[in-house]
Protein backbone atom coordinates (compact mmCIF):
# COMPACT_ATOMS: atom_id res chain seq x y z
CA UNK A 1 0.00 0.00 0.00
CA UNK A 2 3.07 2.26 0.88
CA UNK A 3 3.97 1.92 -3.12
CA UNK A 4 1.06 2.84 -4.46
CA UNK A 5 1.67 6.09 -6.51
CA UNK A 6 -2.06 7.32 -5.59
CA UNK A 7 -1.60 6.79 -1.85
CA UNK A 8 -1.17 10.20 0.40
CA UNK A 9 -0.48 11.17 4.22
CA UNK A 10 -2.78 11.02 6.26
CA UNK A 11 -3.10 15.23 6.94
CA UNK A 12 -3.01 15.51 3.25
CA UNK A 13 -6.14 13.28 3.54
CA UNK A 14 -7.68 14.85 6.23
CA UNK A 15 -7.28 18.70 4.33
CA UNK A 16 -9.22 16.45 1.35
CA UNK A 17 -11.72 15.94 4.36
CA UNK A 18 -12.07 19.42 4.89
CA UNK A 19 -13.39 21.62 8.05
CA UNK A 20 -17.04 22.19 8.47
CA UNK A 21 -19.88 20.55 9.95
CA UNK A 22 -18.19 17.39 11.47
CA UNK A 23 -15.42 19.23 13.27
CA UNK A 24 -17.70 21.94 14.39
CA UNK A 25 -20.00 19.64 16.47
CA UNK A 26 -17.15 16.89 17.50
CA UNK A 27 -15.69 19.99 19.11
CA UNK A 28 -18.66 21.15 20.58
CA UNK A 29 -19.21 17.61 22.11
CA UNK A 30 -15.44 17.59 23.39
CA UNK A 31 -15.96 20.64 24.97
CA UNK A 32 -19.47 19.18 26.91
CA UNK A 33 -17.52 16.34 27.58
CA UNK A 34 -14.74 18.74 29.51
CA UNK A 35 -17.06 21.04 30.62
CA UNK A 36 -19.08 18.38 32.57
CA UNK A 37 -15.50 16.65 34.07
CA UNK A 38 -14.89 19.89 35.25
CA UNK A 39 -18.25 20.97 36.56
CA UNK A 40 -18.47 17.08 38.40
CA UNK A 41 -15.02 17.98 39.85
CA UNK A 42 -14.99 21.02 40.94
CA UNK A 43 -19.18 21.05 41.97
CA UNK A 44 -18.64 18.22 44.18
CA UNK A 45 -16.42 20.40 46.81
CA UNK A 46 -19.25 22.29 47.19
CA UNK A 47 -21.94 19.25 47.44
CA UNK A 48 -19.76 18.50 50.44
CA UNK A 49 -19.94 21.67 51.81
CA UNK A 50 -23.59 20.93 52.13
CA UNK A 51 -23.82 18.06 53.03
CA UNK A 52 -24.65 18.56 56.69
CA UNK A 53 -26.39 15.19 57.50
CA UNK A 54 -23.00 13.45 57.43
CA UNK A 55 -21.53 15.50 59.78
CA UNK A 56 -18.57 16.06 58.47
CA UNK A 57 -15.50 17.33 60.47
CA UNK A 58 -12.38 18.99 58.77
CA UNK A 59 -10.87 16.13 58.15
CA UNK A 60 -12.89 14.31 56.54
CA UNK A 61 -14.01 17.32 54.27
CA UNK A 62 -10.18 17.88 53.10
CA UNK A 63 -9.84 14.01 52.38
CA UNK A 64 -13.77 13.69 50.17
CA UNK A 65 -12.52 16.74 48.10
CA UNK A 66 -8.73 15.53 47.26
CA UNK A 67 -9.86 12.18 46.48
CA UNK A 68 -10.70 13.08 42.57
CA UNK A 69 -7.08 14.06 42.42
CA UNK A 70 -5.99 11.10 43.46
CA UNK A 71 -8.20 9.00 41.36
CA UNK A 72 -6.54 11.16 38.48
CA UNK A 73 -2.85 9.98 39.53
CA UNK A 74 -4.22 6.85 39.96
CA UNK A 75 -5.74 6.28 36.63
CA UNK A 76 -4.17 8.82 33.98
CA UNK A 77 -1.08 6.29 33.52
CA UNK A 78 -4.13 3.51 32.71
CA UNK A 79 -5.84 5.45 30.39
CA UNK A 80 -3.13 6.69 28.23
CA UNK A 81 -2.08 2.97 27.50
CA UNK A 82 -5.92 2.07 26.56
CA UNK A 83 -6.15 5.43 24.56
CA UNK A 84 -3.42 4.35 22.72
CA UNK A 85 -4.21 0.63 21.61
CA UNK A 86 -7.99 0.76 22.34
CA UNK A 87 -8.87 4.02 20.80
CA UNK A 88 -9.37 7.54 22.04
CA UNK A 89 -13.57 7.37 20.74
CA UNK A 90 -13.54 4.31 22.61
CA UNK A 91 -11.94 5.50 25.67
CA UNK A 92 -14.56 8.59 25.71
CA UNK A 93 -16.86 6.40 25.55
CA UNK A 94 -16.71 3.85 28.61
CA UNK A 95 -14.88 6.44 30.75
CA UNK A 96 -17.50 9.61 30.48
CA UNK A 97 -20.47 6.80 30.29
CA UNK A 98 -19.20 4.76 33.83
CA UNK A 99 -17.97 7.67 35.23
CA UNK A 100 -21.32 9.61 35.06
CA UNK A 101 -22.98 6.52 36.27
CA UNK A 102 -20.74 5.96 39.25
CA UNK A 103 -20.76 9.64 40.69
CA UNK A 104 -24.66 9.92 40.28
CA UNK A 105 -24.44 6.24 42.60
CA UNK A 106 -22.71 8.21 44.98
CA UNK A 107 -25.53 10.68 46.30
CA UNK A 108 -27.33 7.51 47.45
CA UNK A 109 -24.34 7.09 50.03
CA UNK A 110 -25.20 6.28 53.87
CA UNK A 111 -21.78 7.68 54.99
CA UNK A 112 -18.77 9.50 54.23
CA UNK A 113 -16.39 6.24 53.46
CA UNK A 114 -18.73 5.16 50.69
CA UNK A 115 -19.37 8.55 49.31
CA UNK A 116 -15.15 9.01 49.22
CA UNK A 117 -15.09 5.15 47.52
CA UNK A 118 -17.68 5.60 45.16
CA UNK A 119 -16.24 9.39 43.98
CA UNK A 120 -13.06 8.14 44.00
CA UNK A 121 -13.81 5.04 41.20
CA UNK A 122 -16.00 6.95 39.29
CA UNK A 123 -12.89 9.91 38.85
CA UNK A 124 -10.86 6.73 37.70
CA UNK A 125 -13.00 6.48 34.81
CA UNK A 126 -14.44 9.96 34.14
CA UNK A 127 -10.34 11.54 34.16
CA UNK A 128 -9.83 10.26 30.66
CA UNK A 129 -11.56 12.68 29.14
CA UNK A 130 -9.01 15.04 30.50
CA UNK A 131 -6.31 14.20 27.87
CA UNK A 132 -8.47 12.08 25.58
CA UNK A 133 -10.77 14.75 23.92
CA UNK A 134 -7.96 16.46 22.72
CA UNK A 135 -6.23 14.13 21.10
CA UNK A 136 -9.00 12.77 19.30
CA UNK A 137 -10.13 16.73 18.50
CA UNK A 138 -6.26 17.16 17.27
CA UNK A 139 -6.39 14.14 14.99
CA UNK A 140 -9.75 14.31 13.52
CA UNK A 141 -9.22 18.12 12.29
CA UNK A 142 -6.96 19.86 9.62
CA UNK A 143 -3.21 21.08 10.79
CA UNK A 144 -4.52 24.77 10.27
CA UNK A 145 -7.41 24.85 12.82
CA UNK A 146 -6.28 22.32 15.37
CA UNK A 147 -4.44 24.45 17.79
CA UNK A 148 -7.39 26.76 17.87
CA UNK A 149 -9.75 24.22 18.21
CA UNK A 150 -7.93 22.95 21.08
CA UNK A 151 -8.12 26.42 22.86
CA UNK A 152 -11.80 26.56 22.24
CA UNK A 153 -12.25 23.22 24.39
CA UNK A 154 -9.84 24.83 26.92
CA UNK A 155 -11.84 28.06 27.17
CA UNK A 156 -14.87 25.63 27.84
CA UNK A 157 -12.96 23.52 30.43
CA UNK A 158 -12.08 26.56 32.11
CA UNK A 159 -15.64 27.49 32.77
CA UNK A 160 -16.31 25.05 34.39
CA UNK A 161 -15.93 26.38 38.17
CA UNK A 162 -18.36 29.16 37.70
CA UNK A 163 -20.90 26.38 35.89
CA UNK A 164 -20.52 24.12 38.71
CA UNK A 165 -21.01 26.99 41.00
CA UNK A 166 -24.42 27.83 38.89
CA UNK A 167 -26.00 24.95 38.77
CA UNK A 168 -25.15 24.14 42.23
CA UNK A 169 -26.64 27.38 44.17
CA UNK A 170 -30.28 27.16 42.96
CA UNK A 171 -30.40 23.65 43.42
CA UNK A 172 -28.97 23.87 47.08
CA UNK A 173 -31.88 26.31 47.36
CA UNK A 174 -34.55 23.50 46.71
CA UNK A 175 -36.17 22.88 50.34
CA UNK A 176 -37.32 18.95 50.60
CA UNK A 177 -36.54 15.75 52.19
CA UNK A 178 -36.77 12.08 50.71
CA UNK A 179 -36.55 9.21 53.40
CA UNK A 180 -35.24 6.02 51.61
CA UNK A 181 -35.64 3.35 54.72
CA UNK A 182 -33.68 0.42 52.81
CA UNK A 183 -30.77 2.52 52.60
CA UNK A 184 -30.68 4.52 55.94
CA UNK A 185 -30.65 7.69 54.16
CA UNK A 186 -32.59 11.00 54.21
CA UNK A 187 -32.62 12.61 50.39
CA UNK A 188 -31.71 16.21 49.95
CA UNK A 189 -30.56 18.89 47.47
CA UNK A 190 -26.93 18.36 48.38
CA UNK A 191 -27.80 14.48 47.16
CA UNK A 192 -29.59 15.76 43.77
CA UNK A 193 -27.06 18.36 43.59
CA UNK A 194 -24.63 15.62 42.80
CA UNK A 195 -26.67 13.70 40.44
CA UNK A 196 -27.36 17.32 38.29
CA UNK A 197 -23.19 17.78 38.33
CA UNK A 198 -23.12 14.45 36.92
CA UNK A 199 -25.47 15.17 34.06
CA UNK A 200 -23.23 17.08 31.47
CA UNK A 201 -20.54 14.09 31.77
CA UNK A 202 -23.23 11.43 30.67
CA UNK A 203 -24.36 13.53 27.95
CA UNK A 204 -21.23 14.49 26.40
CA UNK A 205 -20.45 10.30 26.53
CA UNK A 206 -23.33 9.46 24.52
CA UNK A 207 -22.91 12.48 22.11
CA UNK A 208 -19.58 11.25 21.48
CA UNK A 209 -21.11 7.78 20.19
CA UNK A 210 -22.28 9.21 17.51
CA UNK A 211 -18.66 10.24 16.08
CA UNK A 212 -15.99 8.42 14.31
CA UNK A 213 -12.19 6.93 15.82
CA UNK A 214 -10.00 9.10 15.02
CA UNK A 215 -8.50 8.32 10.94
CA UNK A 216 -4.66 8.71 12.79
CA UNK A 217 -5.55 6.30 15.62
CA UNK A 218 -6.68 3.70 12.91
CA UNK A 219 -4.36 3.97 10.01
CA UNK A 220 -1.25 4.18 12.46
CA UNK A 221 -2.56 0.34 13.89
CA UNK A 222 -2.81 -1.12 10.03
CA UNK A 223 -6.80 -1.05 10.15
CA UNK A 224 -6.34 1.79 7.06
CA UNK A 225 -10.00 0.49 5.11
CA UNK A 226 -11.77 1.78 8.55
CA UNK A 227 -9.62 4.96 8.42
CA UNK A 228 -10.73 5.69 4.80
CA UNK A 229 -14.53 5.24 6.06
CA UNK A 230 -13.57 7.96 8.48
CA UNK A 231 -12.26 10.18 6.06
CA UNK A 232 -15.25 9.76 3.62
CA UNK A 233 -17.41 9.95 6.79
CA UNK A 234 -16.04 13.59 7.82
CA UNK A 235 -15.69 14.67 4.13
CA UNK A 236 -19.22 13.85 3.64
CA UNK A 237 -21.09 15.74 6.09
CA UNK A 238 -18.40 18.86 5.48
CA UNK A 239 -19.89 18.59 2.13
CA UNK A 240 -23.23 17.93 2.44
CA UNK A 241 -24.22 19.65 -0.19
CA UNK A 242 -21.22 18.48 -2.75
CA UNK A 243 -22.42 14.92 -4.59
CA UNK A 244 -18.72 14.48 -5.30
CA UNK A 245 -17.29 11.90 -3.21
CA UNK A 246 -13.77 11.83 -1.24
CA UNK A 247 -11.17 10.45 -4.05
CA UNK A 248 -8.56 8.55 -1.74
CA UNK A 249 -7.95 5.12 -2.20
CA UNK A 250 -4.96 4.23 0.29
CA UNK A 251 -2.91 6.27 3.00
CA UNK A 252 0.80 6.28 3.32
CA UNK A 253 0.43 4.40 6.98
CA UNK A 254 2.65 6.44 10.16
CA UNK A 255 3.92 3.42 12.41
CA UNK A 256 1.88 0.66 11.64
CA UNK A 257 4.75 -1.25 12.93
CA UNK A 258 3.09 -0.66 16.49
CA UNK A 259 0.38 -2.82 16.37
CA UNK A 260 1.96 -5.56 17.06
CA UNK A 261 0.63 -8.09 19.90
CA UNK A 262 2.61 -7.38 22.78
CA UNK A 263 1.68 -7.70 26.92
CA UNK A 264 0.45 -5.15 28.92
CA UNK A 265 3.92 -3.98 30.39
CA UNK A 266 5.61 -4.37 27.08
CA UNK A 267 3.14 -2.00 25.48
CA UNK A 268 3.49 0.49 28.39
CA UNK A 269 6.79 0.67 27.87
CA UNK A 270 7.04 1.17 24.69
CA UNK A 271 4.99 3.78 24.48
CA UNK A 272 6.12 5.94 27.21
CA UNK A 273 9.99 4.72 27.71
CA UNK A 274 10.55 6.87 24.08
CA UNK A 275 9.19 10.31 26.18
CA UNK A 276 11.86 9.78 28.73
CA UNK A 277 15.19 9.06 26.36
CA UNK A 278 16.88 10.96 23.34
CA UNK A 279 15.67 12.37 20.97
CA UNK A 280 12.43 13.24 23.06
CA UNK A 281 13.63 13.42 26.49
CA UNK A 282 14.54 17.23 26.60
CA UNK A 283 11.01 17.83 24.94
CA UNK A 284 9.35 15.65 27.31
CA UNK A 285 11.24 17.45 30.82
CA UNK A 286 10.43 21.07 29.56
CA UNK A 287 6.80 20.80 28.94
CA UNK A 288 5.69 18.85 31.86
CA UNK A 289 7.82 21.51 33.81
CA UNK A 290 5.72 24.06 32.57
CA UNK A 291 2.51 22.30 33.30
CA UNK A 292 3.39 22.44 36.51
CA UNK A 293 4.02 25.64 36.78
CA UNK A 294 0.94 26.43 35.28
CA UNK A 295 -1.02 24.24 37.16
CA UNK A 296 0.60 24.86 40.43
CA UNK A 297 -0.32 28.34 40.28
CA UNK A 298 -3.74 28.73 39.16
CA UNK A 299 -4.93 25.84 40.93
CA UNK A 300 -3.72 26.16 43.99
CA UNK A 301 -4.44 29.50 44.32
CA UNK A 302 -7.98 29.43 42.46
CA UNK A 303 -9.99 27.36 45.42
CA UNK A 304 -8.75 30.25 47.96
CA UNK A 305 -10.03 33.10 45.98
CA UNK A 306 -13.42 33.41 47.33
CA UNK A 307 -12.01 33.07 50.89
CA UNK A 308 -9.64 36.21 50.22
CA UNK A 309 -12.44 38.11 48.28
CA UNK A 310 -14.44 37.86 51.72
CA UNK A 311 -11.68 39.38 53.99
CA UNK A 312 -11.58 42.33 51.47
CA UNK A 313 -15.03 42.74 51.86
CA UNK A 314 -14.66 42.38 55.59
CA UNK A 315 -11.78 44.76 55.66
CA UNK A 316 -14.15 47.96 53.60
CA UNK A 317 -16.66 47.42 55.48
CA UNK A 318 -15.38 47.65 59.20
CA UNK A 319 -12.77 49.97 59.67
CA UNK A 320 -11.48 50.98 55.75
CA UNK A 321 -8.39 50.71 56.57
CA UNK A 322 -6.17 49.40 54.07
CA UNK A 323 -2.05 49.03 54.76
CA UNK A 324 -1.36 45.87 52.56
CA UNK A 325 -2.96 42.40 50.90
CA UNK A 326 -0.59 40.42 52.99
CA UNK A 327 -1.53 42.38 56.53
CA UNK A 328 -5.12 41.72 56.09
CA UNK A 329 -4.34 37.36 55.85
CA UNK A 330 -2.12 38.04 58.70
CA UNK A 331 -5.01 39.64 60.29
CA UNK A 332 -7.50 36.87 60.06
CA UNK A 333 -4.46 34.12 61.07
CA UNK A 334 -5.24 33.62 64.33
CA UNK A 335 -8.93 33.52 63.48
CA UNK A 336 -9.50 32.16 59.92
CA UNK A 337 -12.14 30.05 60.38
CA UNK A 338 -14.45 32.45 62.82
CA UNK A 339 -17.61 32.34 60.24
CA UNK A 340 -17.31 28.99 59.12
CA UNK A 341 -16.70 26.69 62.99
CA UNK A 342 -18.46 26.48 65.83
CA UNK A 343 -16.46 26.91 69.20
CA UNK A 344 -16.71 23.83 70.45
CA UNK A 345 -16.06 21.59 67.55
CA UNK A 346 -14.28 21.15 64.45
CA UNK A 347 -17.33 20.63 62.66
CA UNK A 348 -18.15 23.68 60.34
CA UNK A 349 -21.45 25.37 60.91
CA UNK A 350 -23.13 23.70 58.12
CA UNK A 351 -25.96 25.38 55.97
CA UNK A 352 -26.58 23.42 53.29
CA UNK A 353 -25.76 25.96 50.76
CA UNK A 354 -23.40 28.40 48.84
CA UNK A 355 -23.10 31.64 49.61
CA UNK A 356 -23.82 34.55 46.78
CA UNK A 357 -20.54 36.18 46.78
CA UNK A 358 -18.44 32.75 46.43
CA UNK A 359 -21.38 31.97 43.14
CA UNK A 360 -20.55 35.92 41.76
CA UNK A 361 -16.78 35.52 41.98
CA UNK A 362 -16.47 32.30 40.40
CA UNK A 363 -18.57 33.26 37.50
CA UNK A 364 -16.82 37.02 37.11
CA UNK A 365 -13.40 35.52 37.27
CA UNK A 366 -13.82 32.35 35.06
CA UNK A 367 -16.16 34.10 32.72
CA UNK A 368 -13.13 36.42 32.06
CA UNK A 369 -10.72 33.81 31.45
CA UNK A 370 -12.78 31.66 29.46
CA UNK A 371 -13.12 35.08 27.46
CA UNK A 372 -9.20 35.68 26.97
CA UNK A 373 -8.53 31.94 26.07
CA UNK A 374 -10.89 32.53 23.26
CA UNK A 375 -9.13 35.51 22.20
CA UNK A 376 -6.16 33.45 22.60
CA UNK A 377 -7.39 30.87 20.56
CA UNK A 378 -7.48 33.26 17.44
CA UNK A 379 -3.45 34.05 18.06
CA UNK A 380 -2.13 30.45 17.33
CA UNK A 381 0.22 31.11 15.02
CA UNK A 382 1.96 32.96 17.45
CA UNK A 383 1.68 30.70 20.58
CA UNK A 384 5.19 30.91 22.16
CA UNK A 385 4.75 34.37 21.88
CA UNK A 386 1.50 34.49 23.47
CA UNK A 387 2.67 31.53 26.26
CA UNK A 388 5.74 34.18 27.40
CA UNK A 389 3.64 36.70 27.49
CA UNK A 390 1.08 34.77 29.38
CA UNK A 391 3.55 33.79 32.35
CA UNK A 392 5.07 37.39 32.54
CA UNK A 393 2.52 38.78 33.19
CA UNK A 394 1.28 36.52 36.08
CA UNK A 395 4.64 36.78 37.44
CA UNK A 396 4.31 40.18 37.78
CA UNK A 397 1.34 40.23 39.14
CA UNK A 398 2.47 38.01 41.72
CA UNK A 399 5.13 40.50 42.83
CA UNK A 400 2.34 43.45 42.47
CA UNK A 401 -0.04 41.61 44.49
CA UNK A 402 1.43 42.94 48.07
CA UNK A 403 2.25 46.21 46.51
CA UNK A 404 -0.99 47.33 45.43
CA UNK A 405 -2.34 50.65 47.51
CA UNK A 406 -5.97 49.72 47.11
CA UNK A 407 -7.54 46.13 48.20
CA UNK A 408 -9.69 46.07 45.07
CA UNK A 409 -6.40 46.06 42.84
CA UNK A 410 -4.74 43.41 44.69
CA UNK A 411 -7.70 41.16 44.25
CA UNK A 412 -7.10 41.88 40.81
CA UNK A 413 -3.72 41.61 40.92
CA UNK A 414 -4.44 37.90 42.77
CA UNK A 415 -6.88 36.83 39.75
CA UNK A 416 -3.81 38.01 37.39
CA UNK A 417 -1.59 35.86 38.83
CA UNK A 418 -4.11 32.89 38.34
CA UNK A 419 -4.36 33.65 34.64
CA UNK A 420 -1.75 30.90 33.92
CA UNK A 421 -4.47 28.83 33.10
CA UNK A 422 -4.55 30.13 30.05
CA UNK A 423 -1.69 28.51 28.97
CA UNK A 424 -3.35 25.09 29.29
CA UNK A 425 -4.89 25.07 25.68
CA UNK A 426 -1.71 26.29 24.17
CA UNK A 427 -0.14 23.23 26.40
CA UNK A 428 -2.25 20.87 24.61
CA UNK A 429 -1.16 21.92 20.93
CA UNK A 430 1.96 21.38 21.54
CA UNK A 431 1.62 17.83 22.56
CA UNK A 432 -0.24 16.53 19.68
CA UNK A 433 2.38 18.75 17.65
CA UNK A 434 5.37 17.21 18.67
CA UNK A 435 4.68 13.88 19.26
CA UNK A 436 3.76 10.46 17.46
CA UNK A 437 0.68 9.46 16.98
CA UNK A 438 1.44 5.96 18.61
CA UNK A 439 2.92 8.02 22.11
CA UNK A 440 0.30 11.16 22.17
CA UNK A 441 -2.15 9.91 24.41
CA UNK A 442 0.41 8.49 26.87
CA UNK A 443 2.19 11.86 26.83
CA UNK A 444 -0.79 13.89 27.38
CA UNK A 445 -2.20 11.60 29.81
CA UNK A 446 0.83 11.89 31.95
CA UNK A 447 0.85 15.81 31.57
CA UNK A 448 -2.83 15.48 33.33
CA UNK A 449 -0.67 13.27 36.11
CA UNK A 450 1.52 15.98 36.34
CA UNK A 451 -0.58 18.94 36.58
CA UNK A 452 -3.23 17.25 39.20
CA UNK A 453 0.11 16.01 41.33
CA UNK A 454 1.42 19.56 40.89
CA UNK A 455 -2.20 20.94 42.23
CA UNK A 456 -2.40 18.52 45.35
CA UNK A 457 0.67 19.26 46.02
CA UNK A 458 0.27 23.42 45.72
CA UNK A 459 -2.99 23.72 47.41
CA UNK A 460 -1.41 22.22 50.65
CA UNK A 461 1.93 24.26 50.50
CA UNK A 462 -0.68 27.58 50.14
CA UNK A 463 -2.87 26.29 53.14
CA UNK A 464 0.31 26.20 54.92
CA UNK A 465 2.37 28.91 54.18
CA UNK A 466 0.00 31.42 52.71
CA UNK A 467 -1.15 32.69 56.69
CA UNK A 468 2.36 32.55 58.15
CA UNK A 469 4.59 33.37 55.69
CA UNK A 470 2.57 35.26 52.92
CA UNK A 471 5.11 37.39 51.52
CA UNK A 472 7.85 35.16 51.05
CA UNK A 473 4.70 32.34 49.15
CA UNK A 474 3.76 35.17 47.23
CA UNK A 475 7.14 36.22 46.04
CA UNK A 476 8.86 32.68 45.45
CA UNK A 477 5.51 31.44 43.83
CA UNK A 478 6.09 33.91 41.29
CA UNK A 479 9.94 33.34 41.11
CA UNK A 480 8.57 30.30 39.79
CA UNK A 481 6.38 31.19 37.28
CA UNK A 482 9.51 33.03 36.50
CA UNK A 483 11.11 29.77 35.72
CA UNK A 484 8.35 28.86 33.82
CA UNK A 485 9.34 31.35 31.55
CA UNK A 486 12.94 30.85 31.54
CA UNK A 487 11.59 27.45 30.22
CA UNK A 488 9.42 28.57 27.53
CA UNK A 489 11.77 30.44 25.69
CA UNK A 490 13.31 27.33 24.63
CA UNK A 491 10.09 26.03 22.72
CA UNK A 492 9.72 25.64 18.82
CA UNK A 493 9.78 28.92 16.72
CA UNK A 494 6.00 29.70 15.85
CA UNK A 495 5.89 28.77 12.28
CA UNK A 496 3.09 32.09 11.75
CA UNK A 497 0.78 30.26 9.22
CA UNK A 498 -2.00 32.30 8.37
CA UNK A 499 -5.45 30.87 9.68
CA UNK A 500 -7.74 30.29 6.82
CA UNK A 501 -11.29 31.08 5.65
CA UNK A 502 -12.77 28.28 6.48
CA UNK A 503 -12.11 29.20 10.13
CA UNK A 504 -14.80 31.90 9.36
CA UNK A 505 -17.92 29.09 9.63
CA UNK A 506 -17.12 28.68 13.50
CA UNK A 507 -16.07 32.43 14.14
CA UNK A 508 -19.47 33.45 12.76
CA UNK A 509 -21.36 30.48 14.15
Amino acid sequence: MKANEDAISLDAALEKAGNGLYNILLVATCGLILLGIGIDMFGFSLAVAAACDLDLNVTQQGILTSLPMVGILVSSYPWGYISDTKGRRYSLIISALVGSLLSSLSSLASNWIVLGLIKFVSVCFSCAANSVTYTLLGESCIQSVRRKYMLIITCILILSPGAAAVLTYPTLLLDFKLDIPFLNLTFTPWRLLIIVLALPTGLGGIAIWFFCESPKFLANYGREDEALEVLKTIHRINHRGSKEPLKITSLVLEGSENAKHQSLWQSLHEQSAPLFRPPMLWRTLQLYFIVLVVYITNNSFLVWLPYLLNLVIQNLKTSGEYNSFCHLITLSQDTPNENTFSNSTDVPICKGKVESNVIITLVISQSIFSFLTFVISYLMKWRRIVLLTNLSIAALSGFLINLMPDPVLSIVALMVFTSTNLAMGILASYFVDLYPTSCRGMVTCLSIMVARTSSFIGINMVSGLLFKYCDITFNAWSLLVASGIMASWYLPADENKQIPESINMLRNG
